[in-house]
């Protein structure tokens, strides 16, 4: 079976060669039959002083082509083809260069014998001028309409990108909804060409400029007499009207817009105000409400292609569609699903339900406080805690690759080493960056790159490392093992960690377990938001026992209150 798929393989191969090597006789075949009949039939039309000349410059020419030809024959071709590529693409930027590219060699070849011929250098220029900016106008142009008619306004690569999200979505594997999304049609298709406002009318503009400068440079060390200096002056004042009446146009449009902002109907108004001044009459009629400005030319242009666009579908709803066209729009419209934050397809609905599982729940919650209540005697409402999940919390838990937040200290790594027996001070040289005496900010990598950080101190000393680190979705540190925390009973420090990876509902009772051990005034700080308070909650001796003397400054108490005011609304009540 091998055997015979690579047979065929190299039958394909040998096929594909076959017909490209022929393509290139072609080329090459037609070049040289090109310069031949310009040898023949053009060359000796010149004087005999440049015959030697023009035809040594076609030679030349046809030699470049030829050499480009077998450059792109014998030059590496790349094998893994973009299965996403626009077919379109083609079309629009080889044929475009092509013909470019064309052009500005017979514009500079007429230049060339232009100056030859006539020994005009100006008039070489001019036209010169003239078909290089004629390239490069279409270049542009069909740019342009590529890039808002076929990419709806979006690059290549921001295609690609589409893609690739999309067949990552299609294996399973999780995608954020911003990342699949893409536009349904051109922002300017209700537009000349499906151009942004004014670019065709700059592009003529620009055109008519340069017409008038290649004729303007053309024009210069001549001696124009008779009908010359009419035809001349002719064309001089064509482009001279044609470019005044382009910036007349786009002054004036620019005038209008500004004045519609301060056109204001007077009618309506008036006639309201002189009914209600009536004496005897009662007005029923709501008070007159301001005009809305008038719509830009280009909300104006949409408002009536959306209006057509309406009445096409409504039109084409109307007939019965066949079997190929419904699946057709099946095909087209597979992806347009509703999203989340991170997408995954149904068939791989277990990595759903693991990434999901992670995450803290009401549900979570209200058995954690259910289990509190009947051990500890302590009832808390849903809305109360819901609070200072909200305001404590660290938005998730988890970082996207499944780990736990975390958010290493390396001042309290400091004060771990000396407590278990080592010399921080030495140990700091060369590791400033995790080991410091006092705290600061400035040594922080956020994220998965804190995990680097943590790595580094654990070769260290495994313990101190994992004590001088904030943990979840709280934050908790890994010294609170020793006390706020240790009713958790883990039984060593390898074992909280795997438990800050598993779930945030892990989070939540480490948490739960630290308010209920740390005092404040002489009180655990749970007994501040417990249900004996009675809609009393000291929010204020709750937010400066958990998070210091700074809770003022950033309102935590105020925070915590308005949530729970919030929360309470909803009627989230713990039953």
């Amino acid at each position: 079976m091998e055997t015979d798929k690579e047979n065929k393989e190299n039958a394909q191969e040998k096929d594909t060669g076959f017909s490209e090597k022929r393509y290139l006789y072609i080329h090459i075949g037609a070049i040289l039959l090109i310069m031949l009949a310009i040898l023949i039939f053009i060359v000796p039309g010149m004087e005999a002083t440049n015959q030697f000349l023009g035809s040594g410059l076609v030679v030349v020419t046809g030699l470049i082509f030829i050499y480009v030809l077998l450059t792109r024959y014998f030059g590496p071709k790349s094998k893994d083809r973009n299965p996403n590529h626009n077919p379109y693409h083609t079309f629009f930027f080889k044929g475009t260069v092509i013909l470019s590219s064309v052009l500005v060699t017979f514009g500079i070849l007429g230049a060339f014998f232009v100056y030859v011929e006539y020994d005009n250098l100006f008039q070489a220029v001019g036209l010169a001028t003239s078909v290089v900016w004629i390239a490069l106008f279409l270049i542009y142009f069909m740019w342009s309409v590529y890039h808002y008619n076929i990419n709806y306004g979006l690059t290549d690569q921001d295609w690609q990108r589409i893609y690739d999200a999309r067949d990552r979505y299609s294996k399973g594997l999780p995608v954020k909804a911003s990342e699949m999304t893409m536009p349904d049609h051109n922002p300017y298709r209700s537009q000349t060409f499906g151009l942004p406002p004014g670019t065709v009318r700059g592009m003529i503009a620009f055109t008519l400029l340069m017409g008038g400068m290649a004729l303007l440079i053309a024009s210069f060390g001549t001696q124009y007499t008779g009908v010359d200096a009419a035809l001349l002056s002719q064309q001089f004042e064509f482009f001279e009207t044609a470019f005044l009446m382009m910036i007349a146009f786009y002054f004036g449009d620019k005038s209008l817009k500004y004045l519609q902002n301060r056109w204001v109907s007077r009618g309506k108004p008036q006639e309201t105000t002189e009914t209600q001044n009536q004496p005897g009459t009662v007005s029923t009629a709501p008070a007159p409400q301001a005009q809305p400005h008038p719509l830009s030319s280009l909300d104006m242009d949409n408002s009536f292609f959306e209006m057509e666009d309406t009445s096409f579908k409504l039109r084409e709803e109307e007939q019965p569609k066949s079997d190929l066209s419904a699946q057709r729009k099946v095909l087209s419209t597979s992806f347009d699903s509703p999203t989340e934050d991170l997408m995954y397809r149904e068939e791989y609905v277990q990595i759903k339900d693991n990434v999901n599982s992670k995450v803290l729940s009401d549900m979570d919650i209200r058995m954690a406080l259910d289990e509190m209540e009947q051990r500890d005697h302590i009832k808390i409402s849903l809305p109360v805690i819901k609070a200072v999940v909200t305001v404590e919390s660290a938005g998730r838990g988890h970082l996207q690759d499944g780990r736990a937040k975390i958010l290493f200290e390396g001042h309290k790594f400091w004060y771990w080493l000396e407590k278990f027996g080592k010399d921080p001070r030495s140990l700091s040289k060369g590791r400033e960056h995790i080991i410091y005496e006092k705290w600061t900010r400035k040594h922080y990598r956020v994220g998965a790159a804190e995990y680097e950080r943590l790595e580094e101190a654990r070769s260290i000393d495994p313990k101190a490392a994992v004590y001088a680190t904030s943990w979840g979705l709280f934050q908790i540190l890994g010294e609170n093992l020793e006390h706020n925390i240790k009713g958790r009973k883990y039984k060593n420090v390898e074992e909280f960690e795997s438990r800050q990876h598993e779930s945030e509902y892990f989070h939540f009772l480490d948490f739960l377990e630290f308010i209920k051990t740390k005092k404040v005034r002489s009180k655990a700080l749970i007994a501040y938001i417990a249900e004996d308070m009675q809609d009393k909650y000291d929010w204020e001796s709750f937010a400066y026992g958990y998070n210091g003397s700074g809770y003022k400054v950033n309102q935590y108490h105020i925070k915590m209150q308005q949530h729970y005011e919030k929360f309470k609304k909803e009627g989230t009540w713990l039953t």
